[in-house]
């Protein structure tokens, strides 16, 4: 029996110009979860194609006007994405070769049993979703160097990584705010790596690094001709991301109307391509992270109050480097270990004046900055040399001197603090100096003398 499109394991259209295979082949799959459809020829198949995506398409190679070789020249064509399996009659090592060669994944010939094509579909599938999460493993690694991101040891970063272990067992949308650079994506793959989906991909979208008029189409996908430029089907971070986490960063500059799609597409788990009336079930948590204040965001109606609540489920706030300047030293060795693997450059440590710099610069960027700053030294440091205060930026230096040099508070005496309470008492008391004297335990007359002397 076929499934429905919300228990399907994928969508299956079959193509053969015998229908006993046809409905041999819907009845195998159909019971072990697959949504299958089915086609006497090439043509056919196309057009369903061209209405509706499939996940894979299985069609005979010998059949009447357009054969499964062609048929899979236009499939490739449209959506290089889709699993193509190749079943014939006539088996023969050319005809094999030449299939896989045009990218179907599989070749069988008939006859075949019911196992023998559930286990071929399933192999398929299996290798696809491999790849696609050794492609998302790739990428981090080349993101992150690696997992062994740290995020600080003081008592405030303890607190924000103790909580993001928290609210990973939960399955709940979570919001992570702060200023640009604090490390936001870094505790949101923390995570995800931390939850119950750390084997499914990790997919990040920045929402104001991608063009307004692109963003729907990089969230929910599109179908080929959609739009100028679409020149064939493309899945969407959100089924990318299908059975893990989905990241949306800065999403605080994201526009209205797409506001109101990414909250649909939370609220009813499903999403639709760009150019397509089919709808895909997904299965996704979605972490959000911004540097605006979202609460003021609604205020002034540029944000949805809806999609804030749904989001904000949990808000873990990341303070900016500047509040934990202990941490400093401790993230600058973290960079240093890394830059110097990454240059194979052996560079001692950092001098006792690098790190008083360090820690006294205020680091408007942040962590992404320090990182940056620590790159830039370990290039103009040479081997087993330590880094100094002059291998960075002086921009940095000079916001140090300055601060250095500023001048000192100018701090007023014991008698004009006195002068200013009376004034501060006075003026609460709408200038009654018998109130006021009696707040300030002396006489009116009291008063009376040092505003004289005052004056």
């Amino acid at each position: 029996m076929e499934t429905t499109g919300a228990e399907t394991k994928g969508r299956i259209l079959v193509v053969d110009d015998e229908e006993r295979i046809c409905d041999a082949v819907k009845r195998a799959l159909g019971r072990t979860g697959y949504a299958v459809e089915t086609s006497l020829d090439a043509l056919g198949a196309l057009e369903k194609f061209q209405k509706r995506s499939f996940d894979m398409v299985i069609c005979d190679i010998k059949m009447p006007g357009m054969d499964g070789l062609e048929l899979l020249d236009r499939i490739k064509e449209h959506d290089p994405t889709t699993l193509v399996l190749m079943i014939t009659g006539y088996a023969s090592i050319e005809s094999a070769v030449e299939s896989i060669k045009k990218g179907a994944q599989e070749y069988i010939p008939k006859p075949f049993t019911p196992d023998q094509i559930r286990f071929l579909v399933e192999r398929a599938f299996e290798r696809k979703r491999l790849a696609e999460e050794n492609l998302y493993l790739r990428g981090e690694l080349k993101q992150l160097y690696g997992r062994d991101v740290i995020i600080g040891e003081s008592q405030e970063m303890r607190q924000v990584f103790d909580l993001a272990v928290r609210v990973a067992e939960a399955d709940s949308s979570v919001l992570i705010v702060g200023e640009s650079g604090t490390g936001k994506e870094v505790v949101a793959r923390l995570i995800h790596f931390r939850s119950a989906r750390a084997n499914g991909p990790f997919v990040t979208v920045n929402c104001s690094a991608i063009p307004e008029t692109l963003l729907e189409s990089e969230l929910f996908g599109h179908r080929k001709g959609a739009f100028t430029g679409a020149l064939y089907t493309k899945r969407g971070s959100f089924e990318l991301a299908n059975g893990g986490t989905l990241f949306l960063d800065e999403i605080g500059d994201m526009k209205l109307d797409m506001q109101a799609k990414i909250l649909r597409a939370l609220e009813e788990r499903k999403v639709k391509k760009v150019g397509s009336e089919e709808e895909s079930q997904v299965d996704v948590r979605v972490l959000a992270a911004t540097n605006k204040d979202l609460r003021e965001e609604i205020k002034a109606s540029r944000f949805r109050e809806d999609l804030f609540y749904r989001l904000n489920v949990v808000q873990i706030q990341i303070p900016p480097l500047r509040e934990h300047r202990e941490d400093v030293p401790l993230l600058a060795r973290h960079f240093l270990k890394l830059f110097c693997a990454e240059m194979k450059k052996p560079v001692a440590d950092f001098s006792t004046e690098a790190l008083t710099l360090l820690t006294t610069y205020d680091w408007p960027g942040n962590v992404r900055e320090l990182k940056n700053a620590v790159e830039r030294a370990v290039i103009f440091t040479g081997p087993a040399e330590l880094i100094r205060a002059s291998h960075f930026p002086p921009q940095i230096r000079a916001d140090v001197d300055r601060t250095r040099r500023s001048p000192p508070r100018d701090f007023k005496n014991l008698r004009a603090m006195e002068m200013d309470y009376i004034k501060e008492v006075l003026d609460a008391c709408g200038g009654n100096k018998l109130k006021a004297a009696q707040i300030l335990g002396v006489s009116p007359s009291t008063i009376w003398r040092k505003l004289q002397e005052e004056s």
